[in-house]
């Protein structure tokens, strides 16, 4: 509480425009004692309270931050709501949440960032307007680099994505900087707590090489074998990072890969080799979605658990139900009577959610 006043009073100030001294007349004070109050070093005389919190026009509360702890305990309720209704894909639910919470906090950046995030989970296109001028706000208003950082990539992805303005999209983009938080952190942290952010870092490293693989191939007009040999490029990364298979959240990754590579082999008219990596896609997904908690014992990367990675998504179905819809859908409809079609639907369907 105590630490909070002083806080408080010198944000107060700022937003006023005025001095240490202007308080202090007011108070009939002296310079120096507003001062210690402002450095922790001393507190005003409770009969004060009233005097500063009017000519500050807050309510005492606010003055001590009493408000400001109400305010942030009930943030955090929203946060883990929002958490929660992210796992499992509850991407509407999530915007009725933050619009909730921006009644009741109508100037929260947080609030706003949140709001700006779930509009882009649930529908990016009817949203884009909205999503913009949330964007476009916390620029104007924050200094905080995370909600900057945000909106950044919000505006850039739906200016490009959506609005169809490279310009302006590239405007976004090259506000984003070339150094992360993350790269920072590393130099600044020490012991197991810079081991764990290197680790993660590393994580981060291998994963953009693989979105920056597909985005490759899905944009540069790539023949079918050169995807191919593009994806078992992808495949070696994480191979690499995750030498005994004890991979959590990225058997997502080789799933995906591996279902990439059978469609790309399909348009090769290999039957085979399309089967054989849709067994391995299968195999990754029902690993994703049975395996329970836990830690990975890769050497590069065994400080973190599976749980650090906090894995959210914008759909309900797991990742067992994401392929089965695949492979039943257009795309495999010519195999849906073959054996090995007919196995490898079987063999997901217990563990898929739809």
């Amino acid at each position: 509480m105590k630490v909070l006043l002083s806080k408080q009073l010198k944000k107060l100030r700022m937003e006023k425009g005025n001095t240490q001294e202007d308080l202090a007349n007011h108070l009939g004070i002296t310079t120096q004692a507003v001062s210690k109050w402002e450095r922790e070093e001393g507190y005003p005389d409770i009969t004060l309270l009233p005097a500063i919190a009017s000519y500050y026009n807050v309510s005492i509360d606010d003055l001590l931050g009493v408000g400001a702890i109400e305010k942030e305990k009930k943030i955090n309720a929203y946060k883990e709501k929002d958490s929660e209704l992210f796992r499992d894909g509850k991407c509407a639910e999530r915007v009725a949440l933050w619009r909730e919470a921006q009644k009741e906090f109508p100037n929260d950046l947080s609030v706003i960032h949140r709001l700006m995030y779930a509009l882009s989970a649930f529908d990016r296109d009817a949203n884009a307007d909205e999503i913009i001028a949330c964007g476009e706000r916390i620029l104007n208003e924050s200094t905080d680099q995370t909600l900057r950082g945000g909106a950044i990539q919000c505006l850039c992805f739906t200016y490009y994505y959506i609005k169809k303005d490279a310009d302006s999209a590239k405007k976004y983009a090259n506000m984003a900087g070339n150094v992360s938080e993350n790269d920072m952190l590393t130099h600044i942290l020490d012991g197991e707590e810079a081991v764990r952010q290197c680790q993660f870092n590393v994580m981060s490293l291998f994963d953009k090489v693989e979105l920056n693989v597909c985005i490759m191939c899905q944009k540069g007009g790539y023949a079918p074998k050169d995807q191919i040999k593009a994806l078992e490029f992808c495949i070696k990364c994480f191979d690499l990072l995750y030498p005994d298979g004890n991979c959590g959240f990225y058997h997502t990754r080789y799933k995906e890969i591996y279902l990439d590579m059978a469609k790309k082999y399909s348009e090769l008219n290999d039957a085979a080799k399309m089967f054989e990596c849709l067994e391995k896609s299968a195999d990754h997904a029902i690993k994703c979605d049975t395996q329970k908690d836990g830690k990975f014992t890769s050497f590069i990367v065994n400080k973190i658990d599976f749980s650090d990675l906090h894995p959210s998504k914008n759909y309900t179905e797991n990742e067992s139900g994401l392929l089965l819809n695949v492979l039943k859908g257009e795309r495999f409809k010519q195999f849906e009577t073959d054996p090995r079609m007919v196995k490898l639907i079987e063999k997901l369907t217990p563990a898929a959610r739809y």
